[in-house]
């Protein structure tokens, strides 16, 4: 999310003046903060960095036309009570859900009370017809998510990409790119490797996080043991390392239960990698089933999937080179920034 918000705002930089106010944290995109335009209000601590937030914008308010909030644990409530108008409220996930998943079902349903004063008074953006379905009270508008193309344009070939990030040669790849986090539901990648033997897997992402720490990262490898030495977890990296660790893989696969629109789908797509996902309504909106991509309902037919592509390279490279052709398609940066552009002067004329 953070990552998306800096290069809607980068791209912003080149026709409207725009300011990121933003709360620091440690990791390797730290180094984003440095960027000009950027503006640190103070670190990332819950609950004292929503009003650190508030405090930021309520200085500034007079020098700006609009508030655009994405983020919905911090930025959605600063923007509430610095009172700051208009107010644009995006959002990449169902926050109550997540919240649900996480703590149980009565913070989620706190969490969506809570919500209701600030989606009330703004105009909200999803990233998915999925996601605005879910708010559909609020008549959400829907921008996808947009890529940074450039960076899936000259791609390393397989082998390549292997030696660069010393990941096995010799063996059918799979990745995953995201957090370590139940919401994630790996289990079913690693029934995967374990259906078929002949297949490592790469988990790119965090496997430490504030709520859950390293538990269940050391869940996976209790109850996944057998296949340890065919599972490698890299740990988070920088952002411009992904699409090396995509082009190094076979197939990607991606088996979360619920997603706003995941760009690690998207990405893997650019890449050009066949990609194998959970069958959900997010995912229906990306892609169709047997010409995009495959669409899972459980970890049977995940690895029926995966075979089927590991045993067929001119498969492979079909469903990759069409799933490239749609991101390239409908997925860029630009078609992004210029449809929160038109937005902006949307209400601004209104």
């Amino acid at each position: 999310m953070a990552l998306q918000a800096f290069q809607l705002f980068k791209i912003l930089q080149r026709t409207v003046d725009v300011q990121l106010v933003c709360l620091d944290a440690p990791g390797p995109h730290r180094g984003l903060t440095q960027e000009p335009g950027v503006i640190v209000a103070g670190p990332l601590v819950f609950p004292r960095g929503i009003q650190t937030l508030a405090q930021a914008l309520r200085s500034s308010r007079r020098d700006h036309d609009i508030f655009h909030a994405l983020d919905p644990y911090y930025a959605f409530p600063a923007t509430y009570l610095a009172r700051v108008f208009p107010r644009i409220i995006s959002l990449g996930t169902d926050p109550g859900l997540e919240i649900a998943m996480r703590y149980g079902p009565a913070a989620g349903a706190v969490t969506r009370a809570a919500m209701v004063p600030f989606l009330s008074q703004s105009v909200v953006v999803t990233n998915s017809q999925a996601l605005a379905d879910r708010f559909q009270s609020y008549h959400a508008r829907v921008i996808p998510n947009g890529l940074d193309l450039r960076k899936f344009e000259r791609l390393p070939t397989a082998e390549e990409a292997r030696r660069l990030r010393g990941l096995p040669t010799d063996r059918t790849l799979l990745s995953y790119v995201g957090k370590v986090i139940p919401e994630k539901r790996l289990e079913w990648l690693l029934d995967v490797v374990r259906r078929l033997p002949d297949t490592d897997a790469v988990v790119v992402g965090g496997y430490t996080e504030e709520h859950y720490g390293d538990r269940y990262y050391r869940q996976l490898l209790a109850t996944y043991a057998d296949v340890g030495a065919r599972t490698h977890f890299i740990g988070e990296v920088p952002w411009d390392h992904v699409p090396s660790y995509l082009a190094a893989s076979d197939v990607f696969v991606y088996p979360s239960p619920w997603e706003g629109s995941p760009n690690a789908v998207i990405e893997a797509m650019a890449a050009g990698v066949p990609v194998v996902v959970s069958d959900i309504a997010a995912h229906r909106e990306i892609i169709e089933h047997g010409r995009t991509g495959f669409l899972a309902s459980d970890p049977e037919s995940m690895a029926r999937f995966v075979d089927t592509l590991a045993k067929d390279s001119r498969l492979r490279q079909e469903i990759g080179s069409r799933g490239r052709a749609l991101v390239f398609e409908r997925f860029s940066a630009e078609a992004c920034a210029q449809a929160h552009l038109d937005l902006y002067r949307d209400i601004l004329g209104s």
